[in-house]
């Protein structure tokens, strides 16, 4: 995870204080809304203020508001990597602004996990689902409310 501005953001490129990124306008995806997780931690760890964090449906949605100018985002690193060699997106440097995570996925063991599960565990591994998740309007993060899908599968 990297801290990223646009362009003519005041801080795109150079090193940042705590205190400038606490002032900051923060663009999130919905993974701001979970209590735990790497997004969470560090808006903790940076002590930002929910007055200071807009929540969107989506990531590439935060992105799109940070191309613009409007503020900065946490992102996955080599999910911009296209942006930031364009200089859509600029990253943020400072103290300990590289943070780290992991996704997981569990299935039941015992005699094999079923088709559907085993088939959803192969997907979420591949690069199409990074980037389904990771791609709405903001809203403060006491008022968002995610997006809500419901698949069967039989």
């Amino acid at each position: 995870m990297i801290i990223v501005s646009g362009p003519e953001h005041p801080l795109a490129g150079g090193h940042a204080s705590a205190q400038q990124l606490r002032d900051q306008t923060w663009l999130l995806g919905p993974s701001a809304a979970a209590k735990h997780g790497v997004i969470p931690a560090i808006l903790r760890r940076m002590n930002v203020s929910e007055e200071r964090q807009r929540i969107f449906q989506s990531h590439a949605a935060a992105l799109e508001e940070v191309k613009r100018n409007h503020g900065l985002a946490p992102t996955v690193s080599f999910a911009v990597t296209q942006d930031l060699a364009s200089g859509r997106l600029v990253r943020v440097g400072g103290q300990s602004l590289q943070f780290g995570g992991a996704w997981n996925t569990v299935t039941l063991v015992e005699r094999g996990a079923p088709s559907a599960a085993a088939e959803l565990v192969r997907f979420v591994a591949t690069p199409r689902a990074t980037q389904a998740m990771l791609r709405g309007p903001g809203v403060r993060v006491g008022r968002f409310r995610p997006a809500i899908h419901v698949t069967l599968w039989s």
